[in-house]
């Protein structure tokens, strides 16, 4: 468990406790601070006898700060969690009790969204995050290209991860200070490693305040598009031709159900069109370029 933070000495003392007071027995927890100022120094301190490791110098961001905590973290499940959010009672338990019951490589819970004082902060999600399977595998014209339209995150404090992934896929991505996890997610996704989804259980809460990441998504933006080019890279032709397609859909205004029905009677032969594409000898495959296919 990790908990990287920077001047968050408001909200670290209650994270680090909900980490602390799970009671888990099993557990190494490590707090990767970026030189704070404030008193977040001061709180780590007092509980530094249940700290296994713990930093506080200048680093490159959050991302830099995680990479810290992974390279020394030697369990088989890893998460983090931020300096302003916290575990409800039970969490690891619950998540633990998943993975090992389900097989899966990565469980994904329930998350309450809320303000600085704990009030319920409606979101575009709802006052509780729940996660959801993801979108390219719900029907039959869906596919991997959906992933680079509509990437698939759920919510970060309440995901568990098997080491193996990071060992498999690589981390987070160090350029990226705002969707590196929703990245990572996407990623796994893409490459058949769906989580475990635990929607009824609540297992942490993000606290919404004017000082988060999530306060401004504006300052998303260039990050996003970047996740959209590195993932558009890895589909096949024929999944490019999908996602040419969905692209012209949604220029037009056609909804989910639209795109069905316009697609369904000629979908076989794009499909088969596309498995032809595939066995092309890669120097003379037609080359389907589109604006997420470019290089960052």
């Amino acid at each position: 468990m990790i908990t990287p933070t920077l001047n968050q000495g408001k909200f670290i003392e209650r994270t680090i406790k909900s980490v602390l007071d799970q009671g888990y027995g099993d557990l190494e927890y490590m707090v990767v601070d970026g030189g704070s100022t404030d008193e977040t120094l001061e709180i780590i301190r007092r509980y530094e006898g249940r700290i296994d490791w713990w930093v506080s110098e200048p680093d490159e961001g959050q991302t830099d700060a995680l990479s810290k905590g992974f390279e020394r973290a030697t369990g088989e499940v890893i998460a983090f969690i931020n300096s302003d959010d916290y575990y409800l009672p039970g969490a690891f338990e619950k998540a633990i009790g998943a993975l090992e019951k389900s097989g899966a490589s990565w469980v994904a819970g329930a998350a309450l969204n809320v303000d600085e004082h704990d009030r319920p902060r409606e979101t575009p999600v709802g006052p509780v995050w729940v996660p959801a399977p993801p979108e390219h595998l719900k029907a039959r014209t869906s596919g991997r290209h959906l992933l680079v339209l509509n990437p698939y995150v759920v919510a970060q404090p309440a995901s568990f991860w098997r080491r193996e992934l990071f060992e498999s896929y690589g981390g987070f991505r160090e350029d990226m200070h705002f969707a590196f996890d929703g990245e990572f997610m996407t990623r796994l996704v893409m490459a058949g490693e769906v989580p475990a989804l635990l929607p009824d259980d609540v297992l942490a809460a993000c606290v919404l305040h004017s000082g988060a990441k999530s306060a401004n998504f504006d300052s998303w933006d260039s990050e996003l598009k970047l996740q959209r080019r590195v993932h558009a890279r890895e589909l096949t032709a024929s999944e490019r031709v999908w996602l040419r397609l969905t692209q012209m859909a949604r220029f037009l205004w056609l909804d989910r159900l639209a795109f069905q029905i316009r697609f369904r009677l000629i979908h076989p032969g794009l499909r088969f069109a596309g498995r032809l594409l595939d066995l092309l000898p890669e120097r003379i495959r037609p080359k389907i370029r589109t604006r997420d296919r470019r290089a960052s």
